[in-house]
């Protein structure tokens, strides 16, 4: 009988769990599982209260999903990854631990972790297996002639979707309940004062909860999801973000769940549908972290952005962070984020191109703010976006890319709905004038609760454009 340990990490499911499956193989083995929190690493990435709130909430969801196959799920709390190798050291080596398994985690430092991790543990005659369970393929497979990492969208979607026609990944059932082992104690670990600092209605706790958010979106949205992903009022998205940040589902299950509701679809339809265009481009961005790994440390892709010279406006990045900068999509998304940790991703780039392209602020300052208050804060997708906005990521376009606050917000908030729901200082005020509040303010003499616009738009545009290009040409020099 070999006694095998499971490593939670941000793979928070029983369903299509590699590293799960592999190590409940036989049933003559004895199985256990661990995760180990570690809040001051969570504090130095600055990770959201709501999204460690969640965290938690979904150890003890985990907790009971695993006793109910008669796995114990034990947990500790270590400061930081360095303390958590040790421990591991300790549990495995106290609980004659024979096999570890883990699901493959893609930043710098959680890949240093687990190659350090295997090196002491295989010392020691512990066998150590990893498993690519968080992406749809591994990123061996998606590279280029020059067996290189994609850097350009279309041409990495192109490869992986040859790569799925060719095999398309399967999901991994739950194990089987496993025979009680009566040498195997319980850890009836609990949280001291856990508050629960998100919206449990809108994201609901466990896997089985994500799982219905996935069906209901695959009945009831996904037909019109092209049409109307783009307006925030709609509520038209899957709202799925904060469970794929943290592996409570997986982006294989809803590929599964997809090809089963559009069966009766040839592939190509399938695959180029926009919701999994989404799911695709989630893909990308851990693809480009595994294969730049200095992304991590928030490096940009081109190496010309070292030439601009960001402004250090703090009253100006003040008012972007309170969402007060009289440019009523902007504000809208901002107190969006503030209020529930979540932010439509029309509005992310909206937000994300203001900071940079019309306030001139450097990215990383907005890398940094976003990711200390969303639930769904993922270091791949929050760094891809945002180098995407700042023009020095994986923007394809060879001019620099801005995104108009007027346009963005007639084009995809007409009514002004949703600005009135998160700026109710403007429920007075007409649609015609919704966007540009102050010009009805103007007109009528009346004074609003809600701020002028703290820069003129075409002037920031021009001198943004002059900075922009300014760099790129340097570098050329």
């Amino acid at each position: 009988m070999q006694k095998n340990l499971i490593w939670f990490r941000n793979d928070l499911r029983l369903h299509d769990n590699m590293a799960l499956h592999e190590a409940c193989k036989f049933n003559t083995d004895q199985v256990i599982a661990l995760f180990i929190s570690t809040p001051k690493q969570w504090f130095h990435y600055c990770i959201s209260e709501k999204k460690i709130s969640f965290i938690y909430h979904h150890i003890i969801s985990l907790k009971q999903e695993l006793l109910n196959l008669n796995i114990i799920l034990h947990h500790h709390e270590s400061t930081d990854f360095s303390t958590s190798i040790q421990y591991l050291i300790y549990f495995c080596e106290k609980h004659k631990i024979n096999n570890l398994f883990y699901n493959y985690q893609y930043e710098i430092d959680e890949r240093n972790r687990d190659y350090l991790t295997k090196k002491i543990l295989s010392e020691k005659g512990i066998s150590v297996k990893g498993f690519h369970s968080n992406i749809l393929v591994p990123h061996q497979y998606i590279k280029n002639e020059k067996n290189e990492t994609f850097k350009v969208y279309s041409f990495f979607k192109k490869k992986i979707i040859n790569n799925l026609y060719k095999s398309i990944p399967k999901c991994i059932p739950i194990p089987l309940k496993r025979i009680p082992n009566k040498n195997c104690f319980s850890n009836d670990f609990s949280f001291k004062d856990l508050t629960c600092n998100f919206n449990k209605n809108i994201f609901p706790i466990g896997e089985n909860e994500a799982i219905n958010k996935l069906k209901k979106f695959l009945s009831n949205k996904i037909e019109n999801y092209l049409l109307k992903r783009n307006f925030p009022f709609l509520n038209s998205t899957s709202m799925l973000s904060p469970y794929l940040s943290l592996g409570i589902i997986s982006s294989r299950y809803c590929l599964m769940m997809l090809l089963k509701r559009k069966r009766d679809l040839p592939l190509d339809i399938i695959f180029n549908c926009s919701w999994f265009n989404q799911i695709l481009w989630r893909e990308f961005y851990y693809h480009l972290l595994i294969g730049f790994p200095n992304l991590s440390k928030h490096e940009s892709l081109v190496k010309w952005e070292k030439n601009i010279n960001w402004s250090s406006n703090k009253k100006h990045f003040q008012n972007w962070k309170e969402g007060n900068t009289g440019y009523p999509i902007v504000d809208a998304g901002m107190r969006q984020l503030n209020k529930l940790g979540w932010m439509h991703n029309r509005l992310r780039m909206i937000t994300s191109s203001f900071l940079v392209k019309n306030l001139l602020i450097n990215w990383r300052k907005g890398e940094k703010y976003f990711i200390s208050h969303l639930i769904d804060g993922d270091l791949a997708l929050n760094n891809g976006g945002w180098q995407w906005s700042a023009s020095t990521g994986c923007d394809a376009v060879p001019y620099i890319r801005i995104f108009n606050p007027y346009n963005q917000s007639k084009n995809f908030d007409p009514s002004g709905d949703f600005i009135r729901k998160f700026i109710p200082e403007l429920k007075m005020v007409p649609n015609n004038y919704i966007h540009q509040p102050y010009e009805w303010s103007k007109k009528n003499k009346y004074k609003l609760n809600y701020p002028d616009p703290i820069i003129n738009y075409n002037d920031s545009r021009k001198e943004s454009l002059i900075m922009f290009n300014k760099a790129r040409l340097y570098l050329k020099k």
